[in-house]
């Protein structure tokens, strides 16, 4: 029976490990409410457990997924409480690293214009790394549908959260089509 004990005592310690978000606790916090926003791709609105949420850090990088096709303007987030510092917004096309931009990052709503990062593929995966930071995002378990939220330990939309949506959005526009065009092909039509 005790050895039953230790093997329960080790795999609670250890669940960490296994694939558990962290969870940070810190002040509560009067959180803005947002509506939905024409062209801001979000799915997190409101922070329903002001006092704690999901770990923002070096260890834990969190994020959302938008469809594409699109063009990212600007990167934005809640953020409950921190220990300012820097981080990376990490923006994928299709699994594919196609822009990062470092940002000084503090308490309260933070947000980023971004060189416009046009994504070609079906989804861009926009991650919050921190180097620098460590903090709590807002999260919403009022407004679903979830799985478009996520947290990963190495900076990629790995692992969906399935029961809220963090406080993190994108401005977002079409995206532009860009055709490669030879220069014979282009004095072909005007001659």
């Amino acid at each position: 029976m005790r050895a039953l004990l230790i093997v329960c005592g080790i795999l609670v310690c250890a669940s960490p490990a296994f694939g558990d978000a962290e969870v940070s606790y810190g002040p509560a916090v009067d959180s803005p409410v947002y509506e939905q926003r024409q062209d801001i791709c979000q799915y997190g609105f409101q922070d329903d457990q002001s006092g704690s949420g999901w770990t923002l850090s070096n260890s834990q990088q969190l994020g959302i997924t938008c469809p594409g096709p699109m063009c990212i303007t600007e990167v934005g987030f809640w953020v409950e409480f921190c220990i300012e510092g820097n981080l990376d917004i990490v923006i994928y096309d299709d699994g594919v690293e196609v822009s990062r931009t470092s940002v000084y990052v503090g308490e309260g709503e933070n947000q980023f214009d971004i060189d416009d990062v046009t994504i070609a593929g079906a989804e861009a995966c926009i991650m919050l790394c921190p180097t620098t930071f460590n903090g709590v995002t807002g999260e919403d378990y009022t407004n679903g549908p979830f799985g478009d939220s996520y947290w990963s330990s190495d900076c990629e939309c790995t692992n969906a959260f399935t029961d809220n949506n963090l406080m993190i959005w994108a401005y977002v526009d079409d995206a532009s089509p860009a055709d490669s065009e030879t220069w014979g092909s282009l004095k072909t039509l005007f001659w």
